[in-house]
């Protein structure tokens, strides 16, 4: 088909004379964005590269809108919003002042994660967590190594983006900071750092007050530090004697600043009370006896203020309430049974009000509600096998009814997902740890 040239000539003049009008614009394009990925949480500073851009652009992650931090015209720094929890892949929409609007199909990956802290083959396993499909992929370049031995004890600083890890055998702790853009723990400046006490086996946290708690087996103390949340590099503050044998857990609350230590050998529990700058004070009855044997693991809702312990010795889990000053009271019919042999771990989904406990010597998972006094009820149909051997760990994704297992036998990690009555059901197959023996697990939102 032939183009008679009166008909370019026209098209040219309408051209020129609507560049002159200002009719004509540059479009509006997206060249890089980076990263693109981030927590589920949101907060990443994702910068945006390209052309026809301006100061009052506005841009969407998927159909939730970005807080901009600057603007030019050929890039833009956006921190992205929350998507609830949710692992999604969503779209990237730049607006400009002038209505041009340009999108990047699939621009950000929004990633959830859960880490494996396994304790026979000295390293730290990464994943990526899909909220959907409950499955586990593990990012490139893990298992990650904590520098130490007999790595154990694990806690999360979800806010400052750091993970803490006790090394059992080389009395230890690794700080790693976590990059939800590339899946990576990367060891900040000086880790690993001596906790001047033998073999550290569980960490906790306050992280309003940026207080680190190991609780050391050998040695039946508590090793106390300050961290910065910026380097997330510690500083040792003191240690404090645990009052009983064989330290195996510890938890904190920081809103009453109260921690509790599971004592293994001496069958009890150990309360503190701590100030702004780590200094402890044993509680009131402390130690209490747990009604039981060789408490392990331990699980707090600090809402109810309610405490919880694994019996693996006696099959049985022990409940208390406390109040602000960690004075503990037994909660009734406490110790509870816990339907299997050798519980080890619990966790708790507060927001619901489940109580799942892991029964390393039956290689079973049961479900419980509890009320608001503590009181445990076994959910019918709340029994199912952690799909491995030795279960000793779990966590839980609370947004999407997820449970995560860790059995240390079987070397694999099972994911299982609970109704609203807490009845347990498998989600796909087991997913190897990345190494061998794990001894305990983190959700990584």
């Amino acid at each position: 088909m032939k183009i008679r040239l009166p008909f370019l000539s026209c098209l040219l003049m309408l051209l020129v004379t609507a560049a002159a009008c200002g009719v004509v614009h540059e479009n509006i394009v997206i060249n890089s964005i980076t990263p693109s990925q981030g927590s589920t949480r949101g907060g990443e500073e994702v910068t945006i590269t390209g052309r026809g851009f301006d100061s009052g652009s506005t841009v969407l992650f998927g159909d939730r809108q970005g807080e901009i931090v600057s603007a030019t015209a050929t890039e833009i720094v956006a921190e992205s919003p929350s998507s609830g929890g949710t692992t999604e892949q969503v779209d990237v929409t730049v607006t400009n002042t002038a209505g041009e609007t340009v999108t990047r199909i699939g621009g950000f990956n929004y990633v959830s994660m859960l880490a494996a802290v396994n304790w026979t083959s000295n390293d730290v396993g990464l994943f990526s967590a899909d909220s959907e499909e409950h499955a586990l992929t593990a990012f490139t370049g893990s298992p990650f190594s904590p520098q130490g031995t007999a790595p154990r004890g694990a806690a999360l600083d979800v806010s400052a983006g750091l993970l803490f890890v006790t090394n059992g055998n080389s009395a230890t702790m690794m700080v790693f900071s976590v990059s939800w853009a590339d899946g990576t723990l990367t060891p900040v400046e000086g880790a690993p750092f001596a906790v001047s006490a033998v073999g550290p086996v569980a960490a906790a946290l306050d992280t309003s007050l940026k207080l680190a708690f190991t609780a050391n087996n050998t040695s039946g103390t508590i090793s106390i530090f300050s961290y910065d949340a910026a380097t997330g590099v510690p500083t040792l503050l003191g240690t404090q004697a645990s009052s009983g044998t064989g330290v195996l857990d510890i938890a904190c609350d920081p809103g009453t600043r109260l921690v509790f230590v599971s004592n293994s050998g001496s069958s009890d529990v150990s309360i503190f009370s701590y100030d702004a700058l780590g200094t402890m004070t044993e509680a009131a009855g402390s130690p209490k006896v747990v009604d039981g044997t060789n408490p392990a693991g331990i699980a707090l809702d600090h809402g109810r203020r309610l405490l919880y312990v694994a019996n693996s010795g006696s099959t049985d889990m022990a409940a208390f309430t406390y109040d602000a000053t960690g004075v503990l009271t037994k909660v009734a019919g406490s110790p509870f049974a816990s339907n299997g042999t050798a519980p080890y771990d619990i966790v708790l989904d507060t927001s619901r009000g489940f109580l799942f406990v892991a029964n390393s010597g039956s290689n079973t998972v049961h479900s419980f509600t509890y009320s608001s006094a503590g009181v445990l009820t076994q959910v019918a149909g709340g029994e199912s096998g952690s799909n491995g051997t030795a279960p000793m760990a779990m966590d839980v994704d609370v947004e999407h009814n997820t449970l995560f297992i860790a059995n240390r036998g079987s070397n694999d990690i099972q994911v299982k997902t609970y109704d609203d009555a807490g009845v347990l059901t498998n989600a796909g197959n087991a997913t190897t740890s990345g190494g061998t023996g794990p001894f305990n697990l983190v959700f990584i939102p």
